[in-house]
């Protein structure tokens, strides 16, 4: 399903993104999800975080998994479907997976939202033997999610989501911030966002006003959690793991490369500062740059009950 919101800027987007992603295999599959959110849940004497925390509740295994979230989620649900939505999920391999299982499928509604249609074009036929030793059933065309063809920070989804992911897409994303006020506010109320990257991506949301933001409490990443904190959002954050001796590091807040957030019920997330520029690294990253708010304006992001 192509997206609606085709405007010169959709198609530039499109243009852009198709040259980045070229090189990339598009293929993480569901364990590879579990190990960005939970790095340290792998190990063979499991490690802990902020996010390991929040979310072992919901969890029906010893070490915490996305898999076993998911399950959490439906026994909450009950006899509702728990609705997924993946942003930026390539070629939906996680979701294929997840298809084949027929327990774990019959009360999941999943939707893959992508630039690109990947499907399993460009794999070889090892990879596809591989991938079929790992899932059987995994390549059938009936295991393959509902797609939508669109830009992640608009994207309207067919019904509200009880998870959204975002696994290392958001540092290409040109304003963050949007995005995950879109995300926030297609949740259903106590729904989750998991927001997950190898690197510290809440350092590359920065005002242009504040060159020696990085040392200090003045950035777009600290007003968000601060914005999530004043209105009682529950959320967890985390650049690292536990230590060995159990040992929590401080969190900083520009330096997070998980982040998990839980709906706030009949709230909505609004940003009110607009990004002043967009830098793109040598690497594709890009960081956005949003106009700093003055004395008397509105904060940069606010959660609000939601209007009727």
């Amino acid at each position: 399903m192509l997206s609606t919101f085709e405007t010169s800027a959709f198609k530039s987007l499109v243009a852009e993104q198709e040259v980045v992603q070229a090189t990339k295999f598009q293929g993480r599959i569901l364990e590879e999800y579990s190990q960005y959110i939970f790095p340290g849940q792998r190990w063979r004497t499991p490690r802990s975080s902020e996010i390991t925390d929040f979310l072992r509740p919901l969890c029906l295994e010893e070490r915490v998994s996305l898999d076993g979230v998911i399950q959490g989620l439906s026994v909450l649900k009950g006899e509702e479907s728990v609705h997924w939505a993946d942003m930026g999920g390539g070629r939906g391999l996680p979701m294929r997976q997840l298809a084949n299982d027929t327990e774990k499928s019959s009360h999941l509604a999943m939707t893959n939202v992508d630039l690109f249609d990947y499907g399993l074009d460009g794999l070889d036929s090892n990879e596809l033997t591989m991938l079929e030793k790992i899932t059987p059933g995994i390549t059938h065309e009936a295991a393959a999610p509902y797609l939508i063809q669109a830009d992640v920070e608009t994207v309207t989804l067919p019904e509200p989501a009880d998870l959204i992911t975002s696994i290392e897409s958001i540092q290409y994303i040109n304003n963050p911030l949007a995005a995950i006020s879109n995300w926030y506010n297609q949740l259903t109320d106590d729904g989750l966002i998991i927001i997950s990257t190898e690197h510290d991506w809440t350092s590359w949301m920065r005002y242009r006003q504040a060159p020696n933001a990085q040392n200090s409490d003045d950035t777009p990443a600290h007003y968000l959690l601060q914005a999530f904190k004043e209105a009682g959002v529950a959320y967890a954050a985390s650049g690292e793991i536990d230590f060995e001796n159990g040992f929590r590091p401080k969190l900083d807040p520009n330096r997070i490369s998980n982040l998990v957030i839980k709906k706030l019920p009949d709230t909505q997330m609004v940003v009110n500062s607009p990004i002043s520029e967009v830098w793109v690294s040598p690497h594709s990253y890009k960081a956005a740059y949003y106009e700093q708010p003055t004395v008397g304006s509105e904060p940069l992001v606010k959660i609000v009950p939601t209007t009727s």
